[in-house]
């Protein structure tokens, strides 16, 4: 049996009106027997207003409340949607893909997905760090080879993981930092990432606010403190300085 039907986990912080015209662009390319749900962690209601009357519409659209932390929401968003009742048309495979709210997907991502077969027990995508200016493009290529090639990935790269499997694993670690790192790890030893799908467009919007340099400095400090056993507390108190 091929294809699966899509479980979109969309974990959003403070992300005002921004999250609006994008998430109506993800929900122009379900299929039927898609869900998304946006786990939001924002310490306002103000998400959970601008989305009210999207909801209200969208059968397919869900919204959660979730204490703060991308792993604590991705496993709620995860959970819930698991929870669902399965549409009589729905394919009896289901994928999880966790997916940040600054992509620039189309509906080929999604369309790639639907086809892979159950052989398949996870991926992610090669990015592109927009605006495609210097240095970014070199960033992105760095970005995609190192995670070919030591098969840890990182959340911008729309990880996506079979339900099955993501429920064997048992989720995210309940950690503050690393919590993409920490599951590829776990995922790698269980087989090779699927990696062939369509480049996805993520923002830069880090590397600009905080300069280019810096970050790339502050990710490889970061990676050499957690394979160094630094606990993830410590490196969420550097990365947000």
């Amino acid at each position: 049996m091929t294809g699966f039907n899509l479980n979109i986990i969309i974990p959003v912080y403070n992300e005002g009106d921004q999250l609006l015209p994008w998430l109506k662009q993800v929900l122009s390319y379900l299929s039927p027997e898609d869900s998304v749900v946006v786990v939001d962690a924002s310490e306002a209601d103000d998400t959970e207003c601008l989305l009210s009357t999207l909801v209200f519409n969208n059968p397919q659209l869900h919204f959660l409340k979730s204490d703060k932390g991308r792993a604590v929401q991705m496993n709620a968003g995860a959970e819930y949607l698991l929870s669902l009742p399965q549409l009589p048309s729905a394919r009896s495979s289901s994928l999880l893909w966790f997916l940040h709210s600054d992509s620039g997907l189309s509906c080929e991502h999604l369309e790639y997905l639907r086809q892979r077969d159950e052989s398949m027990h996870w991926g992610r995508f090669d990015v592109q760090l927009t605006p495609k200016q210097f240095p970014f493009p070199i960033i992105s290529g760095f970005i995609n080879l190192r995670s070919r090639l030591t098969q840890v990935m990182t959340g911008d790269q729309g990880i996506f993981i079979r339900s099955d499997v993501f429920q064997f694993l048992k989720g995210y670690a309940s950690i503050p930092l690393m919590e993409d790192v920490e599951i590829t790890k776990r995922l790698r030893l269980i087989s090779k990432a699927d990696c062939r799908g369509p480049v996805l467009k993520t923002s830069a919007r880090r590397w600009q606010q905080q300069g280019w340099l810096k970050t790339v400095l502050l990710m490889w400090q970061l990676r050499l403190m957690y394979w160094l056993g630094a606990s993830p507390s410590q490196l969420v108190k550097k990365y947000y300085g």
